[in-house]
């Protein structure tokens, strides 16, 4: 019986005392509150599964301990019996009631969301942040320069303040694209601003085909107009999503078949 374990000990608790008698039933916490006692009123701090496990592993130390201290070679089961419910009395708090686990869950519950809702906030202005620090600036000649993409084509832009002229590739805009479309594309993130004869753009582009170029210059103009007014030129750019990348691209064509989906006839016999 000197190295008699606690887990013997709960064992053969277990077999012979439970359920266990009036007098440990009688001192632990009813799920009722007694008279008087509101439960809504106890402070309750909630802990972590980990401080749970470390507190229950604490308790079960204490009673090895206590029962190691008292038990004698000369005892019987039923003095062992009560020397087990002492040392559970003693060392390992009964269960909490069920308004105070109820509490503790919503407190859990409440203090995750709080947490969830913090962290959703960090994340928010760091991608603020990152998103600000890409950003042109305005170098000393008075240019924003920015990079546009569209498909395969790449376009260089530079905006300064000026009276509305565009030149692509050392050409006028309107003798470097023919179509209509392909111009109102170039001039949509300027007419936004609301004084579209106010700037001027300098843009190479290459790569692609009129329509990407045009987009890829339309991508790269309203990324350039931002630090003039960033209150006010940001948000609308993005609230038409000018400022977002546009990754779609072609399909590649597929071996055995003419193109990315389509298939050759197929004849059973």
């Amino acid at each position: 019986r000197g190295s008699l374990q606690l887990g013997g000990v709960l064992g053969a608790r277990a077999k012979y005392t439970w359920p266990p008698g009036l007098e440990v039933i009688s001192k632990l916490k009813s799920p009722i509150p007694a008279e008087g006692e509101d439960p809504l009123e106890k402070e309750l701090v909630p802990q972590s599964d980990e401080e749970m496990e470390q507190e229950g592993k604490e308790n079960i130390k204490k009673a090895e301990a206590y029962i190691q201290e008292h038990i004698q070679d000369d005892m019987s089961e039923e003095q062992i019996r009560d020397l087990v419910a002492r040392a559970m009395e003693a060392c390992i708090p009964p269960p909490p009631s069920w308004q105070e686990m109820f509490m503790l869950e919503s407190e859990k519950k409440t203090m995750t969301k709080k947490g969830s809702a913090e962290a959703n906030v960090e994340i928010q202005k760091k991608r603020q942040e990152a998103g600000l620090a890409r950003v042109p600036k305005i170098d000393e000649f008075g240019r924003a320069y920015a990079t546009g993409r569209r498909k395969t084509s790449v376009a260089r832009v530079w905006v300064t303040e000026g009276t509305g002229n565009v030149i692509v590739n050392r050409k006028m805009m309107v003798d470097y694209f023919a179509r209509m479309a392909h111009r109102e594309e170039i001039f949509a993130p300027l007419r936004l601003t609301g004084k579209p004869l106010s700037f001027d753009v300098w843009a190479t582009a290459k790569g692609g085909g009129l329509s990407g170029q045009a987009q890829a210059i339309r991508h790269g103009i309203a990324q350039a107009l931002q630090p003039f007014d960033m209150e006010t030129y940001r948000p609308l750019m993005k609230r038409f999503k000018y400022l977002t990348y546009d990754a779609r691209q072609v399909e590649r064509k597929k071996p055995g078949q003419p193109k990315a989906r389509k298939k050759f006839q197929w004849v059973k016999r």
